[in-house]
């Protein structure tokens, strides 16, 4: 849906490409629209996804936990 947009004008860059699908996730959600600590918070999104790892890896080895 993402790349779609992109093609047809959407003016985010290359490198929000994951951001852009993440808040897309979001909204379409019931009640849209959360930031993206509430869907943690929130178990919108799954920690436990491989993809999801990745990022968890980064922000626990950032923060030194």
């Amino acid at each position: 849906m993402v790349t779609e947009a992109k093609s047809k004008g959407a003016t985010f860059k290359e490198f929000h490409i994951d951001k852009a699908n993440i808040y897309t996730c979001l909204a379409w959600q019931d009640s849209p629209g959360r930031q993206l600590h509430q869907a943690v918070k929130e178990c919108i999104l799954n920690p436990q996804h491989p993809q999801a790892q990745i990022f968890f890896n980064w922000f626990k080895n950032l923060y030194d936990l």
